[in-house]
């Protein structure tokens, strides 16, 4: 007997949404039912006719069992409400709201309808994250650099919730431990909203992570350093590469150098998401996560 296949639509087919819906045409655990975006446009694609198309993402209700939400953020909370009510499963991309409070509704209506959410801070599922989640122990200082060529399609919102998002998600995940302060400076420089940051936080723990972000930047570059007592890791995600230093007889050497073959980090975050929804995972990156990554992220942009 055949396994049932999921049932999964994908809402907003913009540039990433394209990347989602290729993915799940590849799965074979889904069969892609819908494909949803309020541009006409963007429905003109060359596929499958048994796949159906709409502008109204109400459409799919009672005919799926999950989607991938990649609409501008402020379509986020609406559409992922709605079908978290209807008990869709949905892979919300990031930042998942507007604001804590929407966040913070949605993590209740999936605990009180039994629903998953999964959220998509693609950088968790970089082959790098795995070796270096696994090695560090007690971080003390850990400094980042996020920079991106301009891209017009993000700029619905600031470049806190557009790319260092990421980089406070993967931070709170490396440091158990309360923030104590956070200490802001941004600049609007082509954009109605902040384009590059520097933010510092300071934890309960004694722990400090500095962080830049920038999207008007000549090159693109994702780099993370992480001090701890003795050791010290340099990790380039953009190259999956990652150095471990480690102290011997008062002199800092080399220990070990890991590289990673490039993988497709979307497609295993929908294997996550699609495995998640059948049973046999749980997400890598839930909604309790991503609630937690956008209060930072709010707690910043209010500063700026």
């Amino acid at each position: 007997m055949a396994k049932k296949k999921l049932r999964v639509a994908v809402i907003g087919l913009g540039y990433l949404g394209k990347y989602h819906l290729e993915k799940y045409l590849n799965n074979q655990n889904v069969t892609v039912k819908w494909v949803i975006d309020s541009d006409i446009n963007n429905l003109k694609l060359n596929i499958n006719d048994s796949i159906k198309k709409s502008t109204d993402y109400k459409d799919i209700i009672g005919n799926v069992d999950c989607a991938s939400i990649v609409t501008p953020t402020v379509s986020h909370y609406q559409i992922a409400k709605s079908l978290l009510q209807n008990r869709i499963n949905i892979l919300l991309e990031k930042p998942m709201t507007q604001t804590l409070y929407q966040a913070k509704k949605l993590n209740s209506l999936i605990k009180r309808k039994k629903t998953i959410m999964q959220v998509g801070h693609l950088e968790r599922f970089n082959p790098v994250m795995e070796k270096l989640t696994s090695e560090i122990n007690n971080p003390a200082f850990i400094e980042v650099h996020r920079l991106a060529e301009f891209n017009p399609r993000s700029t619905d919102v600031n470049v806190i919730f557009d790319l260092m998002i990421h980089d406070i998600d993967i931070i709170l995940s490396l440091i158990k431990s309360p923030i104590k302060k956070i200490f802001v400076f941004g600049k609007k420089i082509i954009t109605e909203t902040t384009d590059i940051a520097n933010v510092r936080i300071e934890f309960t723990n004694h722990a400090v992570a500095n962080l830049t972000a920038s999207r008007i930047s000549a090159k693109n570059e994702r780099k993370i350093r992480i001090f701890e007592k003795n050791k010290y890791y340099s990790v380039d995600f953009l190259l999956s590469k990652m150095n471990i230093f480690t102290k011997k007889s008062n002199r800092i050497f080399k220990k070990n150098e890991y590289s990673y073959k490039k993988t497709d980090s979307l497609k295993k975050e929908i294997n996550n998401f699609v495995n998640s929804c059948l049973g046999l995972e749980k997400p890598l990156v839930d909604g309790i996560n991503g609630m937690n990554a956008l209060k930072v992220a709010e707690d910043i942009s209010r500063k700026l």
